[in-house]
């Protein structure tokens, strides 16, 4: 069957912002796993209070590339079962866009993996053989292309309300002279972004989706021009027989990311006969799916207990 692949809209997806109330106070420690240009680029990690070494939970905050960060995109229900569980949780943050493009986020991702598969066990007691990469939205995105790098690929991968693929179909790029007027871009600067004023940075995002130039600055290039560039960022034109265990988690009536995209994502999945599994609820997006569904984080420690 032939995949349809998701149009590239769902890149830009915004991650509800939800207030939970904290249950439980735990120490939130941070260290760098990069830098670049001098600029430190962080995570936060959550412990467990065991003398056992932790299985690892890494997760990636959505925002569209372009905003979001460590600190307000990890729900704090999944973050306190998982503590709970006997997992060490890392929230990462990495560099964003326009300023850094998808290609080099993706190395992010990767890096934060070897970062902790070389000093993890030493640092804060983990399991670095037992590491998920896990994400909402535009940040599942980036927990799925975990596994493109076979040297610090994850040995699992749970993505929640994420984009699966890509289309260039009906798109039409602004006009790249509206970057030079005033305005939200006044923001962007020749630098390294990966922490950066959430409502500044929201600002900018919406105001590129509502220009037509989001897409152009994510990926560096107008993708409806130049479409065989997507091949390197496309899922299924990276996934191999090694792909790790994966987990999806949608809404049947997500508007921002249609569910027969995703299912066919993941019989595309299941057609490699890779170990995966969709879990459907019925309503929200990303942090809102998981408030509406807080049961979705036993499913995921379930799943994670039976591979």
């Amino acid at each position: 069957m032939k995949l349809k692949r998701l149009s590239l809209t769902g890149l830009l997806l915004i991650p509800y912002i939800c207030v939970f109330s904290q249950s439980v106070q735990l120490k939130k420690q941070e260290f760098v796993y990069k830098t670049v240009k001098g600029h430190e680029i962080k995570a936060n990690v959550f412990l467990p209070n065991s003398g056992e070494k932790h299985p690892v939970l890494i997760y990636f905050h959505g925002g569209g590339f372009i905003f979001g960060n460590r600190d307000q995109g990890l729900e704090t229900p999944l973050k306190e079962k998982f503590v709970a569980n006997g997992y060490a949780v890392v929230s990462a943050d990495y560099r964003l866009a326009p300023e850094t493009k998808l290609d080099e986020i993706i190395t992010d991702v990767s890096d934060v993996i070897k970062w902790i598969r070389l000093n993890g066990e030493q640092k804060y007691n983990m399991d670095t053989g037992k590491i998920v990469a896990a994400g909402g939205s535009a940040g599942g995105y980036l927990a799925l292309t975990s596994a493109f790098n076979a040297d610090f690929m994850p040995d699992a991968i749970v993505a929640i309300s994420s984009p699966t693929g890509f289309s260039t179909a009906n798109m039409q790029m602004g006009d790249l002279a509206v970057l030079s007027r005033p305005g939200p871009y006044d923001i962007v600067k020749d630098s390294v972004v990966s922490y950066g004023n959430y409502d500044s940075r929201i600002d900018l995002w919406r105001f590129l989706g509502r220009n037509r130039l989001a897409l152009y600055e994510i990926f560096g290039f107008d993708p409806a021009e130049e479409p065989e560039k997507l091949k390197k960022y496309t899922l299924t034109d990276n996934i191999r027989a090694d792909f790790p265990p994966t987990l999806i988690i949608h809404a049947r009536n997500d508007r921002l990311v249609g569910l027969q995209e995703v299912s066919e994502f993941y019989d595309f999945l299941a057609g490699k006969q890779i170990n995966a599994e969709l879990h459907l609820v019925e309503n929200g997006h990303s942090s809102e799916l998981i408030r509406q569904h807080p049961e979705v984080v036993e499913k995921i420690i379930e799943f994670l207990k039976a591979i």
